[in-house]
């Protein structure tokens, strides 16, 4: 009998930018439905075309503009087995799973627009949180955790796929700080709502 186990973990790592990500933007793949995109995905051009859109300067504080809001997403965070079964018997795997139903935001910025995280809170720093949509004030993760045993016949010609997969949506846009009249900070800021995190097990005939 001849099988290929494959268990396969990917950290992707940012490439050199100017956006500072929370975890969200390690996915192995993530989409944005409609017209929305993520904010590493921003041209020079768009930027510059956004901030020309802010109003007028201010004595003090934030001016924003949202750019994307509530766009959903879908995403494939990571692989975690793949068998394949080129032999001639069925292999027999047993696997251990959490399923897991939660809410928790992420925010990532670009330009001077700095992060700041106390404990389990993730926010913007400077008071940028109270600025954009939707809030991130308040964002301690929740879940519901529920353990799911299973076994799975791997039959013989076949492959077996486990990744963890998910849904959320995506706000962004820029944002400019000023103290008396004095732009001191500007840059893109996106919020990232994660809704579900699942398991999905894929079978496919080998070709």
């Amino acid at each position: 009998m001849k099988y290929v186990v494959m268990a396969m973990v990917f950290i992707l790592l940012l490439q050199g930018g100017p956006v500072r990500a929370s975890e969200y933007l390690t996915y192995q793949s993530i989409e944005v439905e409609g017209e929305g995109k993520l904010l590493s995905d921003y041209t020079p051009r768009e930027y510059q075309e956004l901030h020309d859109a802010l109003s007028r300067r201010k004595f003090w504080g934030w001016r924003t503009l949202t750019h994307v809001e509530d766009a959903p997403v879908r995403f494939q965070k990571e692989t975690l087995y793949e068998i394949v079964n080129e032999g001639e018997t069925a292999i027999q795997q047993n696997f251990s799973f959490i399923m897991k139903e939660q809410r928790t935001t992420q925010v990532s910025a670009s330009g001077n627009i700095g992060l700041s995280m106390k404990g389990d809170v993730r926010g913007f720093q400077s008071g940028l949180d109270s600025h954009v949509k939707p809030s991130v004030t308040h964002t301690r993760d929740s879940s519901i955790e529920e353990t799911v045993d299973i076994r799975i016949m791997v039959d013989p010609g076949t492959s077996l796929h486990i990744g963890v997969y998910g849904e959320g949506y995506v706000s962004s846009g820029v944002g400019r700080q000023y103290r008396f009249f004095r732009n001191v900070r500007s840059g893109g800021w996106e919020v990232f709502t994660l809704t579900t995190e699942y398991y999905s097990i894929d079978k496919e005939a080998l070709t």
